[in-house]
């Protein structure tokens, strides 16, 4: 293979993803794409029309209200389309991120010091060529009521501890303080002389860090992100929440895109952990890392998608998974082909051959690569979290096998694409190009709505005034009926969950008190160490998780109930496309006040059919608005009903300490079970939120009815329909920019 085929990952200073050709960059470049350059042509044409406005003799109130939403225009805004990334250390996940990126020393990889339990976010500086990290801390507050948690921990027999529990607690304090941290008194180690470095801390701000490299940036926010046995002292990492991190020259790939790298293994900081759940309900993808010769072996991935399921599709909005297979170039031919059973015929190869060598390995690595695919595929789908929480269709599981080392090395092996890094890079910045098709598509459709209010009003006389109160009244009969069968079906769906949390309350009060006998008051077997696990979730409302394991004592017990309404859950709140016919988001869907019959009832009406097609593209927005605020809403349903008596059992202390504590959890666990369960406060809540939210629809077409059908002033004289056919066309144009990219996605 000759040089020209070497990729580069270009220097600190100005990078450049590799094996992208110049041609490549100006075809992805922001300011050359058909999203921006729609953005741009509409923004000129609603000058003009501003510019028609203010010409206008009579400055009448509906003028400056048109002015108003033209000037709004440009506040429109979309969240940004976030990727989790998972694996555990050593699974090439962060050389993965670094490569895919063009940044050799961007992210530390993990194989000098260990990676901690810090939510590293990776955006694009699109404001100049710095790299810039931004670090949030936990509260000095929550710091302090871990270090408590932390030393009691310590302060156990030795017995009788927990490592699962003793050890990341002798790391957090050796790790922030110093070798000899876990001798000192508690007192100590709460003055806050011991964060003199790290002012931004004790005022609860953002440390904010700017590098003109990337090196040097990754070797500023090291202490932060890493954990180091060999220097204890100086590593703030237990402190972190999250660190942002802004990489310039990378638009096409994250101008609308963020990067999530997760922690495969969570942590018992409380705050720490809630921002875990939330970045995973906010993931539209997650990517699952692991190498590729233990990819179905890799217990700790896949318990990742057990336990995750719940946050990424109940809780979230997760549309599909990547599994992620690394380090494909880690093969040894000559043992690969033993096992495997193959020949130098089954590749159609031979010794003879100068290159024998190289194609050996290079046929070994597609073997084995396309066996792992397969085997991840079948192994994903008998899941059955899997398949009881998602529609898995081809769109849902993407596997891809992956070679960071082969596509930087100056003499590869593989050709870049079989290296499937291209594959990556072009996910993201299809998912990119996605977003910013979607911006032009809204600021689109809010101009369109704003030209039509302006053309139905051009020409208004007596008659037509009172067409317009006419179709008011049939409006508002229309959407007293839609809003009404809407409000019917939330509550039939909210009956139906509720009869199924009844039925789980008869037949799981007795089962909640054995699995709280096991959970609260394990068998002997099973108590070594116990008592730091109990204590640790007395003190942080139930939830506890070490290195090895996570437990969550609300969870536990909820798991009885949420098992009897998962899949009806699910029916009725999909997380993605095709949805059934009983999802609230059909209703919602079939939800409209502007019938057919009433397009053809007035389309020879000039006046009437624009104000019908601002209403309807209004009402469009309305209802894709209801369904997002029903997705944020959807968390109400993974919230844990808490178990009582946390506070009370976490100050016992003394003789007898641990079966008291015990006592306090079982009896409070025994008295409140059936109340727990027949409240179903999440369902009556997730009730009532629905009704605000429909009730909310209902009053902005009303208001938006109001102005535009019963308003007595009018725009004489600003005729716009030229430019709603340009628009149109625009809009046409991007709407088939957006499929193609959804198609290119599967």
């Amino acid at each position: 293979m000759n040089n020209r085929d070497k990729r580069t990952l270009g220097n600190d200073n100005t990078p450049t993803p590799p094996r992208t050709s110049e041609k490549q960059r100006r075809h992805y470049s922001p300011e050359r794409t058909g999203a921006m350059k729609h953005i741009r042509n509409a923004r000129r044409i609603m000058a003009n029309v501003n510019n028609k406005l203010c010409k206008c003799e009579d400055h009448n109130q509906l003028i400056q209200y048109v002015r108003e939403i033209i000037s709004k225009l440009d506040s429109v805004e979309r969240r940004k389309t976030t990727v989790g990334v998972f694996g555990r250390t050593g699974a090439g996940k962060s050389s993965m991120l670094n490569t895919i990126l063009g940044q050799k020393d961007l992210l530390p990889s993990g194989t000098v010091c260990a990676c901690t339990s810090v939510i590293i976010q990776v955006e694009a500086n699109i404001t100049d060529s710095s790299y810039i990290a931004e670090i949030e801390f936990i509260s000095k507050r929550d710091w302090d009521d871990e270090l408590k948690t932390l030393k009691n921990v310590l302060s156990g027999d030795a017995e009788e501890r927990d490592d699962a529990m003793f050890d990341p607690a002798i790391e957090k304090i050796t790790a922030l303080y110093g070798e000899d941290s876990v001798f000192k008194p508690i007192e100590e180690l709460m003055k806050e002389i011991n964060f003199s470095g790290i002012p931004e801390f004790l005022r609860s701000e953002i440390k904010k860090i700017t590098c003109d490299k990337a090196s040097d940036l990754s070797d500023e926010i090291g202490c932060f992100i890493e954990h180091n046995d060999q220097s204890p002292g100086g590593c703030y990492w237990p402190i972190v929440k999250s660190v942002t991190i802004k990489v310039p020259n990378c638009k096409d790939f994250l101008e609308h895109v963020v990067l999530v790298d997760l922690p495969g293994t969570g942590d018992y900081n409380k705050s720490r952990h809630e921002m875990w759940r939330q970045k995973l309900r906010d993931c539209s993808t997650v990517w699952i890392v692991s190498e590729i010769n233990r990819a179905v072996s890799d217990k700790e991935a896949w318990e990742l998608v057990s336990s995750s399921i719940t946050e990424m599709a109940e809780g979230g909005e997760c549309k599909s998974i990547s599994f992620i297979c690394t380090k494909t170039d880690d093969i040894n031919p000559q043992s690969y082909m033993k096992s495997s059973k193959l020949r130098d015929e089954d590749f159609q190869i031979t010794p003879e051959d100068p290159q024998y060598s190289m194609k050996r390995k290079t046929a070994c690595i597609m073997h084995r690569n396309d066996k792992a695919k397969e085997m991840v595929k079948k192994f994903f789908f008998q899941q059955d979290t899997v398949k009881r929480n998602f529609n898995c269709d081809d769109d849902f599981l993407f596997v891809f096998t992956v070679s960071s080392e082969d596509f930087t090395h100056e003499n590869p092996v593989l050709k870049p694409e079989a290296t499937e890094i291209p594959k990556l890079q072009n996910f993201l910045k299809k998912y990119n190009s996605i977003h910013k098709n979607l911006l032009a598509s809204d600021y689109l459709s809010g101009a369109l709505e704003i030209l039509f209010v302006i053309q139905s009003f051009n020409e208004i006389n007596a008659e037509m005034r009172t067409e317009k109160c006419r179709l008011y009244d049939d409006l508002k009969k229309n959407l007293q009926n839609e809003v009404g069968h809407l409000q019917e079906y939330c509550g039939q769906i909210f009956n139906s969950l509720g009869e199924l949390l009844l039925k789980a309350a008869k037949e799981s009060a007795k089962n909640s008190i054995e699995t709280a006998n096991t959970t609260i008051a394990p068998s002997y077997k099973d108590y070594h160490g116990f008592h730091q696990t109990l204590t640790a979730q007395c003190r942080n409302d139930g939830y506890c998780r070490s290195k090895k394991r996570g437990t969550d004592l609300n969870k536990h017990l909820a798991l009885l109930m949420l098992n009897h309404t998962d899949e009806a859950f699910s029916e009725f709140f999909p997380v993605h496309e095709p949805v059934s016919e009983k999802s609230l988001q059909a209703h919602i869907d079939r939800f409209t006040i502007i019938k057919e019959d009433m397009l053809t009832k007035y389309e020879n009406s000039p006046v009437l059919i624009h104000m019908l097609k601002f209403l309807q593209m209004e009402e469009m927005k309305l209802k894709t608005n209801t369904k997002e605020e029903i997705v944020q809403q959807k968390t109400l349903y993974t919230a844990l009903p808490e178990q009582k008596g946390y506070m009370s059992a976490s100050d016992i202390s003394g003789t007898g300490f641990m079966k008291k504590m015990q006592d306090i959890l079982l009896d409070h666990t025994g008295s409140s079970t059936i109340e727990m369960f027949q409240r179903a406060n999440m369902i009556i809540l997730m009730d009532n939120t629905m009704h605000f939210i429909v009730e909310d629809l209902r009053i902005s077409l009303m208001e938006l009815m109001e102005y535009s059908l019963l308003d007595a002033n009018n725009l004489t004289g600003v005729d716009v329909t030229r430019e709603i056919d340009e628009l149109k066309r625009t809009a046409d144009d991007v709407q088939n920019v957006l499929q193609s990219n959804y198609k290119n996605l599967s």
